[in-house]
């Protein structure tokens, strides 16, 4: 069951540009989202990963096209200014990347379940829910 609101780390959304393993998992979150069951949610810092990582995968105009189609559907970025205080606290306490603090931050800020990937970043760190799209990372 997918929640009434989400953050979307970079990663569950670079893995569907790319259809990498688990993006039919996101696929169905962001249904959720396009039909607007779910709230869909993203730090600006994490649409800054994915624009760069499509860009340099394949250029900057497919890039911000697949930035566009989340605008389409319905996703609302999270601006800096809203969660970089606890983000920078999250980093001085467990050192996470600089994109994952944000991502957590962002949920932290929302109350929100935050949708992230396989790997463990988050395990010691979030109190707030998590669920993961894929076992691993890609």
């Amino acid at each position: 069951m997918i929640p009434d609101c989400v953050v979307f780390d970079a990663e569950p959304l670079i893995a569907h540009a790319d259809d990498e393993p688990g993006s039919k998992t996101v696929e169905q979150y962001l249904n959720a989202v396009a039909a607007e069951n779910t709230a869909g949610y993203t730090s600006r810092v994490n649409l800054t990963e994915v624009r760069y990582t499509l860009a340099q995968k394949y250029d900057r105009a497919t890039a911000d096209e697949y930035l566009e189609w989340l605008d389409d559907l319905g996703f609302k970025p999270v601006d800096v200014e809203q969660v970089w205080m606890d983000a920078s606290d999250y980093i001085l306490e467990y050192n996470p990347a600089l994109g994952d603090s944000f991502a957590r931050a962002t949920a932290t800020h929302l109350d929100a379940t935050l949708l992230v990937g396989g790997d463990n970043d988050y395990d010691e760190t979030s109190s707030e829910p998590i669920e993961r799209f894929r076992d691993g990372s890609a």
